[in-house]
């Protein structure tokens, strides 16, 4: 039996323009940083710089452990990561390395 990856992404139209994502990291516990949160990666149809958009892991309401189910993709979230990575300076039809922006 294959041990086959579930891969998510699909396209979403922001402002009229088109925009490619897909699932880049799933939250995860990290050594050095603790727990990091999910990943997406964005990029313009028409161009090739990505953003990468990372959202930090939720806190459950009681104590400091987070919530370790990650937030579900749907469009307001795909809505808000494109529109967090062009504030923080992403140019989506540029070329170049891809931008890392965390939501707040």
């Amino acid at each position: 039996m294959r041990n086959a990856k579930r891969t998510e992404s699909g396209r979403i139209s922001v402002e009229g323009e088109d925009f490619a994502w897909r699932l880049h990291r799933e939250p995860q516990w990290c050594t050095a940083d603790g727990w990091r949160g999910m990943v997406l990666a964005v990029r313009h149809v028409d161009g090739q710089r990505e953003a990468l958009v990372e959202w930090p892991m939720p806190k459950a309401a009681s104590h400091s452990v987070p919530y370790r189910q990650r937030p579900k993709i749907d469009a307001p979230l795909l809505n808000r990561a494109v529109t967090a990575a062009i504030q923080a300076g992403w140019q989506p039809l540029s070329r170049g390395k891809p931008v890392s922006v965390l939501v707040e």
